[in-house]
């Protein structure tokens, strides 16, 4: 009776055993089907309850500087995003929309950011100056590294002052808007990142770089805040074309760091003390900071 019992056990296990793994293929043959798109993800509730209050906050300190907000279309003319991203073109998702009664066949894509709408809304109705904040999903056609933050899907956060001010008093005050968001979401400690595209277009071109790279090399160097720079000189080299003696040149400027001290710093660089440019956007970063020490 025990042996009986015991193979009667066995066999009930085995076929429990066997149920589940049949249960396990299904979950896993399902999961292949009903599965996100690579470099998106979704949030559930708590997490999209820690995203309101977030975006509370956010929201809050931007009007309490006076912005106003609006919605643009998540998708836009595929010239109009085109001709603005410039290498960053390739990044774009363009959407395949059927041609209408009309026979119009408007070529679309999604937006990559919400900068160029923004120029977009503001040239199509004729506004001179604004202050604006706006929430909204980006897409970007990128290699997604979910490890490291990079999604094809996710949010952007954009507060623009558009318009003539005296020089430096609107970046003065994003850079304080910044400071008060990130102080009150009580993150820990942050360092602020601040350039200037005279300043980098100076040392470029006492560098030896020619002036139709500017840009494409722009967008090189902005890796460093990703990539070791061994990367990123391979790339100025094999696939911007510039010499080992130019990158080189372009290495000791990007290696420098510091505060309002490396105003005074650059100032005294034989070169760049000798360039209009140059001159003209350490003027600028000079009244930024004293701006910044009043506020």
């Amino acid at each position: 009776i025990n042996d009986t019992l015991t193979k009667l056990l066995s066999s009930q296990q085995e076929e429990s055993n066997r149920q589940s793994i049949r249960k396990s293929e299904n979950v896993t043959i399902n999961d292949k089907i009903l599965k996100i798109p690579r470099g998106t993800r979704d949030y559930h509730p708590r997490q999209m309850k820690i995203r309101e209050e977030v975006f509370c906050t956010i929201i809050d300190c931007f009007k309490q500087h006076g912005a106003d907000t609006i919605d643009t279309p998540v998708f836009e003319l595929t010239t109009l995003l085109r001709e603005k991203y410039g290498e960053n073109a390739k990044l774009i998702y363009e959407l395949q929309d059927p041609i209408d009664d009309d026979g119009n066949n408007e070529k679309l894509a999604l937006r990559y950011d919400l900068t160029v709408p923004f120029a977009r809304y503001i040239s199509q109705n004729k506004i001179s100056a604004m202050k604006r904040y706006q929430i909204g999903k980006v897409y970007r056609r990128d290699n997604p590294k979910m490890t490291r933050g990079r999604y094809r899907e996710f949010y952007q956060c954009d507060f623009d002052i558009a318009g003539c001010y005296d020089p430096m008093i609107p970046d003065a005050e994003c850079i304080k808007i910044i400071v008060e968001i990130l102080d009150k979401l009580a993150l820990g400690q942050y360092k602020i990142y601040i350039n200037h595209r005279k300043l980098l277009d100076a040392m470029f071109t006492v560098c030896g770089v020619p002036d139709k790279l500017f840009r494409s090399l722009s967008s090189t160097v902005d890796k460093l805040d990703k990539l070791p720079w061994d990367v990123v000189r391979n790339e100025l080299i094999n696939e911007k074309g510039l010499s080992p003696e130019v990158v080189d040149r372009i290495s000791r400027y990007v290696h420098m760091h510091g505060n309002v001290n490396l105003i005074d710093q650059l100032r005294n660089d034989p070169q760049l003390s000798s360039n209009k440019l140059a001159i003209q956007a350490l003027n600028d970063l000079d009244l930024l900071f004293r701006y910044l020490t009043l506020f």
